[in-house]
């Protein structure tokens, strides 16, 4: 089952991946999810993912948790997607996006609760903008770093090395078929800090080769180059993007190959042993230790510092949801929810 996110907070504002998760294929059935507070959302979203295990499920993850926020399952050509928070859904999409299902009867809250709840989801959308605001804070030093280290970049050697990958690593194993570049969230920054699904990566990876580097600058070059050549020798591969910039890639993976490269530091260790690991550093014309000066591991320093904080910003987002969602809890109703996946399993089953 491959796990991916649906949104992430970036420099750049919630980035929603739901323009790219679906693209409008005629042949898939879609389903849109409306209704229902976040409990029995989330035992629908269950429910189904039990009922079609099996089924070549992927699964999508909203940023403040690891609930599902929506489903695609491959062996039915079929997506099921929430239409809510940061997962809006554009109206002038055509076709299957007409196939609204209501997992629960509306219901009328009462007027002191309504003001409660609106209460608690601006504050919530607040500390989401903030956490934001943090991470362009955060990207605005990261370009400061980039400039640093760049003066020092050996670019014959990194153009050599990237054109070695390119042509050993891709084009000599590359297949016949064609494809083009899909753009799947595999981290995001939640409660508990940056969180990559890297059981999806290991699992369309055989081997992955890491670039190691504390500034980014070297790993953002290569992965970047690497990824425009893919697109244009139609080579089929996944982008994962960075906090920072949904442009970056932090995983390019490339799945009819069973390969995969990353970027990582110090604060971001790989949980698997990569096939190959790449030293930054080595591209630079002064070795490590001249290279991180006192300026650059003052202004990494910095760059973390905000990180944290928008993962705190998440986190008082996140219990902001929790309240509000506990003032739902006489009015949920599971039971209906569960049905709901079940008559939608059989319609799809059929």
């Amino acid at each position: 089952m491959e796990k991916y996110f649906s949104c992430m907070l970036s420099g750049n504002g919630c980035y929603s991946a739901y323009s790219v998760i679906y693209k409008n294929d005629p042949t898939s059935h879609v389903y849109i999810i409306s209704d229902g507070d976040d409990l029995e959302r989330a035992v629908f979203f269950k429910r189904l993912i039990k009922n079609f295990r099996g089924y070549g499920i992927s699964v999508f993850n909203p940023f403040y948790d690891g609930a599902a926020d929506g489903i695609y399952i491959k062996n039915t050509n079929t997506y099921v997607l929430s239409d809510g928070g940061s997962n809006r859904i554009s109206p002038v999409l055509p076709g299957a996006w007409e196939k609204y299902i209501s997992i629960v009867p509306s219901k009328n809250y009462p007027m002191q609760l309504q003001r409660e709840i609106i209460m608690h989801k601006l504050r919530e959308k607040s500390f989401y903008k903030k956490g934001c605001e943090m991470l362009k804070t955060a990207s605005t030093i990261k370009d400061k770093i980039h400039a640093e280290t760049a003066d020092s970049l050996d670019e014959e050697k990194l153009i050599g090395f990237i054109r070695r990958f390119c042509l050993r690593t891709l084009k000599e194993n590359h297949e016949q078929s064609k494809g083009n570049g899909t753009v799947r969230l595999l981290s995001s920054v939640t409660p508990l800090g940056l969180h990559t699904h890297y059981e999806t990566v290991f699992d369309m990876c055989d081997e992955v080769t890491n670039i190691r580097d504390s500034t980014d600058f070297v790993g953002a070059v290569i992965m970047g180059i690497i990824r425009d050549y893919a697109a244009a020798e139609k080579i089929p591969f996944i982008m994962s993007p960075t906090y920072f910039s949904s442009a970056i890639p932090q995983f390019l993976i490339f799945p009819s190959l069973g390969t995969g490269v990353t970027v990582s530091d110090e604060s971001h260790i790989l949980p698997f042993e990569p096939r190959r690991t790449v030293n930054a550093y080595r591209f630079l014309y002064e070795n490590e230790k001249t290279v991180q000066t006192d300026k650059i591991r003052a202004l990494i320093d910095i760059e973390k510092r905000f990180i944290d904080r928008s993962v705190m910003s998440v986190y008082e987002g996140r219990d902001e949801r929790y309240k509000y969602n506990s003032l739902l809890e006489g009015f949920s109703d599971p039971d209906t929810a569960k049905k709901s996946a079940d008559d939608l399993t059989e319609k799809i089953m059929t």
